[in-house]
């Protein structure tokens, strides 16, 4: 099974049944839709884990859902807000049948506007669930109204679209945790994730990315402890397990054929780190996902 990215427009086709005709912003750099719609009337849960192409942000004004989030299983309530950013492993769970908000969409050329300003750094160490007060939910959810208004004329105004959005970013920005002083660790960091995102099945030791970024093993294991509290190590065996979740998905596959893939050289070691990780054996995890599409 190849480890490949899906862009939105191919996402929509695959998972969501009865596409509305009035979903037509894919041509813009931020698109939004009503959850209530497209989770509840439109999406199939649960969706596969896929690494997708884009940025998003699901916002809930009433009810909730669960996503999958890298190797972490998030509920998202009313006033709360998850932000999921490209390159991460994903899947809507389930979802509440009263479920209500707006699931926004952003691409990369938001996120190289915003590294023009320094506060928007802090979107890449904001915590994934970010909890909203009543007058701030109140705030994001006018906001919502109204890039829906602007993408609903003939022809949206982008730059319109992306002050919009921004003042969206802020608010939640400022609802959020956030750590101070990391500049050039935010940056080694994310490239770090960026390497291993595309190179996880040729280096799987931490010296091979350090030499890539051209520092030492011990300085990138402290900026990835800095910015999201645990060693590189760590990072990357979370997201070496959170790959074969995919492969698993693979019913052609045996577990042995996933952990050598994977470049585990013995296939019990990936057993017992799958299930240190995920809670279960890599079987037991299989057997559940047999026993769903049977279901």
């Amino acid at each position: 099974m190849e480890n490949t990215n899906i862009t939105f427009k191919e996402f929509t086709k695959t998972y969501i049944r009865n596409f509305p005709d009035g979903f037509r912003y894919l041509q813009t750099p931020v698109q939004i839709y009503d959850i209530d719609d497209l989770f509840v009337k439109s999406m199939i849960t649960p969706t596969p884990l896929l690494k997708a192409d884009f940025n998003f942000i699901v916002f809930s004004t009433n009810g909730n859902f669960e996503q999958q989030v890298g190797n972490e299983i998030k509920k998202v309530s009313a006033n709360q807000a998850l932000l999921v950013l490209q390159g991460e492993v994903t899947s809507l769970l389930r979802q509440s049948p009263d479920v209500k908000g707006y699931y926004i969409t952003f691409n990369d050329k938001i996120l190289q506007q915003a590294k023009e300003y320094p506060y928007f750094t802090k979107l890449f160490t904001a915590a994934p669930i970010i909890q909203l007060s009543n007058s701030d939910s109140t705030f994001i959810e006018h906001i919502g109204q109204l890039l829906i208004q602007e993408l609903n004329t003939s022809i949206p105004d982008e730059q319109i679209i992306i002050y919009l959005f921004q003042a969206l970013l802020i608010k939640l920005l400022k609802s959020s945790e956030s750590k101070k002083g990391l500049s050039r660790q935010f940056d080694i960091a994310i490239s770090f994730r960026e390497l291993l995102y595309k190179n996880y099945l040729e280096h799987y030791n931490v010296s091979d990315y350090a030499r890539l970024l051209n520092i030492s093993s011990n300085y990138l294991n402290r900026c990835i402890q800095n910015v999201w509290n645990k060693s590189a190590k760590q990072f990357m065996q979370e997201f070496i397990i959170t790959q074969s979740q995919k492969y698993l998905q693979d019913f052609s596959l045996s577990v042995s054929d996933i952990a050598y893939r994977l470049n585990f050289n013995d296939p019990s070691y990936f057993g017992r780190l799958f299930k240190k990780t995920i809670g279960i054996s890599p079987q037991k995890y299989r057997s559940r996902l047999m026993h769903d599409v049977s279901g």
